[in-house]
């Protein structure tokens, strides 16, 4: 009797391990990128996708501890951004950092970045078969700025953007788009009120261009500096669970 509980015991270790190594792993399936994927519990052909997209100066294991909080049926990935900042860590595009919380950046390596990830969204959702038409982007400051500037480019291939401690590029503003398509693409602003990196009006600013192009703006203010806190995470979680949900209520049944 005491064989067959130790037994059971090492079973359940096993099993454990066994998830743990299958559900978040950093994988070299999609050649010339570093990522962590967390697969989700259950395997679909309308498994939705959440990209995270880290800060100046960090790196792919940034956001990813927060794939644990949020809803296992996506499928969440954590990528690398292409270019070495100064100092440590990894950046979208170089910063030169000038006074009052205002940056100098060459958009053309926005631009070359946002090539990148769009490329990397098409690849990932091929080798993981997950529904390339529920793409999430979660975005933390740099990471964030980012974000907006890709789903304005192609509002198409994003259905909702997450944009955490961040701001919208001017030239983000200027991208021809369709505003049709563009309104489709829901957002959920997050901002600190004690942001001591990026302005809390940049924010505000974001969030009042989008409403004018008839976006669904969810805008949330917390007590906080450039950071996320246990708050915000929730309300992470239940807009995307509702995102998802409505999807859901909108297919047509068969």
């Amino acid at each position: 009797m005491k064989s067959i509980k130790i037994l059971r015991s090492l079973l359940i270790i096993f099993l454990l391990v066994f998830k743990t190594l299958y559900t978040a792993q950093t994988v070299a399936a999609i050649s010339d990128y570093v990522y962590k994927v967390n697969l989700p519990a259950k395997k679909s052909d309308k498994t939705p996708v959440v990209i995270m997209l880290h800060g100046y100066g960090s790196n792919e294991e940034d956001l990813f501890d927060l794939a644990k909080s949020l809803d296992e049926r996506f499928l969440i990935v954590s990528l690398r951004a292409p270019f070495a900042a100064d100092g440590q860590g990894y950046c979208w595009f170089k910063l030169d950092f000038l006074p009052q919380k205002q940056f100098k950046y060459d958009y053309n390596q926005v631009k070359e970045s946002r090539s990148k990830v769009f490329s990397f969204i098409s690849k990932v959702c091929k080798a993981y078969k997950a529904d390339s038409t529920q793409v999430f982007l979660l975005g933390f400051s740099q990471g964030a700025i980012l974000s907006y500037d890709l789903a304005l480019t192609k509002p198409t291939e994003i259905k909702g953007v997450l944009a955490l401690s961040g701001g919208i590029m001017e030239e983000s503003k200027k991208i021809k788009f369709d505003p049709l398509k563009v309104s489709n693409v829901n957002f959920f602003i997050a901002h600190g009120n004690a942001d001591q990196v990026i302005d809390y009006k940049q924010a505000e600013e974001a969030s009042r261009f989008l409403q004018s192009k008839k976006n669904n703006v969810t805008f949330k203010t917390y007590e906080m500096p450039h950071a996320i806190v246990g708050k915000e995470l929730n309300d992470i979680k239940a807009w995307l669970k509702s995102n998802i949900e409505k999807e859901k209520k909108t297919e047509p049944k068969k």
